[in-house]
């Protein structure tokens, strides 16, 4: 049984940029970024400006961050507004969030998807997070831009408060790991990215239930892309280091946008692909 990570972190100055903005140790916050290991994977250095690489548990509270917590890589972004994500080397994690007019992401996870991947994942808390979710961008820059299949944005929803489908085009419904799924494909028009402002898709897998608190659950991502394919969508290169701003993740991510009151989430993420 998964045990939660549940740091409460001390909230810094909100809009700081990277430059005056400190990735915040549990243990010692006043000290500088732990940096002494290389990037996992050499690919990485290309986001070196974000991407850096922790061995203990770490608190982020700046506006953008990617690296690695243990062998574990995260995302933390966000537009405005004050969050911070605490980290531990095993994948626990939490979101802490204040109320206001901001979006934010994060979590943890992998640097790149994997289609065979099984993700495992717990969660103790949610004060309410827009999206609890299985989180992760495909990106081929070979595709031409007008093309919006070329940059593809995906959510396999587990808990929610605000209801995607209502903006977008229903694909099919499907079963996997015993819950039932539909999904989704809506369009971003020149919005933010792992590629800069782009016009890209957005896929979706929605359960028909919520998925609940204090149990461990499981995630087949290949059921998820075969029933995306099945529609005729693509998913382009899931492992490439090519985008502009980040790679193409996939994390367990929380995601907030304008929450009205200050919240919590935590958990945990572990790979429970078979062996």
């Amino acid at each position: 049984m998964k045990n939660v990570f549940n740091i409460k972190a001390a909230m810094l100055l909100t809009m700081c940029g990277l430059v005056s903005c400190t990735l915040v140790h549990k243990d010692q916050q006043s000290a500088a970024p732990d940096t002494a290991e290389a990037p996992v994977d050499g690919g990485l250095e290309k986001y070196e400006a974000y991407t850096q690489q922790f061995s203990s548990p770490t608190v982020i509270t700046q506006n953008h961050a990617t690296g690695h917590v243990g062998d574990f890589f995260f995302t933390h972004w966000k537009d405005g507004g004050s969050t911070s994500l605490s980290l531990d080397t095993d994948g626990e994690f939490s979101v802490d969030w204040e109320g206001g007019g901001y979006n934010y992401v994060g979590g943890p996870g992998w640097h790149f998807g994997d289609e065979d991947r099984v993700i495992g994942y717990r969660f103790d808390e949610d004060s309410g997070a827009s999206y609890i979710t299985l989180y992760g961008w495909g990106y081929d820059e070979t595709m031409p831009t007008s093309d919006p299949a070329h940059l593809v944005e995906y959510y396999i929803l587990q808990r929610w408060t605000y209801d995607p489908s209502q903006d977008g085009v229903y694909g099919k419904t499907f079963t996997s790991n015993g819950v039932e799924y539909s999904t989704y494909r809506s369009v971003r028009e020149q919005k933010p990215s792992i590629n800069g402002p782009s016009t890209f898709y957005q896929y979706w897998s929605k359960p028909t239930e919520e998925r609940p608190l204090g149990e461990d659950h499981e995630i087949i991502f290949a059921d998820h892309l075969k029933a995306w394919a099945d529609t005729g969508w693509i998913i382009p290169d899931m492992n490439n280091f090519n985008a502009s701003d980040d790679p193409t993740y996939q994390v367990m991510a929380v995601e907030v946008f304008n929450p009205a009151n200050d919240g919590t989430a935590s958990g945990q993420v572990w790979d429970a692909t078979p062996q």
